[in-house]
């Protein structure tokens, strides 16, 4: 990448950014976050995949809603509904806390829900015995009459994966700081950025289930596979070809249903004030299942 094409493709997508804002009211520091983070998502899935993300920054509008949550602070959304007879969805990315979060957390949370919903796109409505909506490697279970029933044990795995894609999004927009942008208003929030955080940015997220998982994100096999399988929404694919690696039929969803367990458990962790003990030898347990399913397949795999 040479300095002239970067300031072309921020001009560009300054530009649709703009019309975001002005259709969706966003206030400027959005909007300015927007004019780096559209860009940067171009650059990480490729020129050929500058329609969808843009169409995905069309149809997913942020909604400020200023209810305290520190657990939650941000969140995707797509919700089933019925148009004339076929199911839609309605979708959407949820900021809460909004006015009192640091610009890196608004940055974190704008990346991370909009790198599930770039990831969501593709089919991602199934139909069988229920309605099925994709939220990367995860479903959200309804019935036929639209009643939520339950999210699937892959949403802790889709977490891991989306925050160690949110770090190299973000360290992607820290990059464009090296080149001469001739932009006022992105080379401001490019310094408040960097100024904010040091040379490398690392997300304070899931960050028990990203050990369990680490070997998993550092094998080259592994992610180059999983990322373009999750992007296509080939979930079915992503299952199999796990499954066929490890030589168990079952490894995958045993890995999933595992790091949830975890996720759940480290949440009870928190707020126990008895069996603190038992809680802490039951996560050891299962995240040493888990490292084992991870072991299998990292051993099983020739380029790492």
């Amino acid at each position: 990448m040479n300095n002239e094409y970067i300031n072309l493709l921020i001009k560009e997508e300054i530009e649709f950014s703009n019309n975001l804002a002005y259709k969706y009211r966003y206030p400027d520091n959005i909007t300015h976050l927007l004019y780096l983070i559209i860009p940067a998502f171009i650059i990480k899935y490729g020129n050929n995949s500058k329609n969808l993300i843009e169409k995905t920054f069309m149809e997913v509008p942020i909604r400020i809603d200023d209810k305290q949550d520190n657990i939650y602070q941000a969140f995707y959304y797509s919700i089933p509904e019925y148009k004339e007879g076929n199911i839609i969805t309605r979708k959407g990315i949820t900021l809460r806390n909004y006015h009192n979060i640091s610009l890196m957390q608004l940055l974190e949370n704008l990346v991370h829900e909009y790198n599930h919903a770039v990831n969501s796109i593709k089919n991602e409505i199934v139909i069988d015995d229920y309605v099925k909506i994709r939220t990367g490697i995860s479903y959200n279970i309804f019935s036929k009459s639209l009643d939520f029933i339950k999210k699937t044990d892959e949403i802790t795995l889709e977490e891991v994966i989306n925050t160690k894609q949110t770090e190299l999004i973000i360290n992607l927009i820290k990059e464009f700081s090296s080149y001469n942008i001739e932009d006022v208003n992105v080379s401001n929030t490019l310094y408040s950025i960097n100024h904010s955080v040091g040379t490398g940015y690392k997300s304070n997220s899931y960050l028990l289930e990203s050990i369990v998982c680490r070997k998993l994100m550092e094998n080259k096999t592994f992610i180059s596979t999983f990322e373009k399988l999750r992007y296509e929404g080939q979930v079915d694919d992503l299952c199999d070809w796990f499954d066929n690696i490890t030589g168990d039929k079952e490894s995958f969803h045993k890995l999933t249903s595992l790091l949830s367990k975890t996720l759940d458990l480290s949440k009870e962790l928190n707020n126990a004030k008895w069996f603190k003990n038992m809680k802490i030898n039951k996560i050891r347990s299962i995240t040493s299942d888990a490292l084992e399913i991870v072991d299998k397949f990292n051993n099983n795999t020739i380029y790492k």
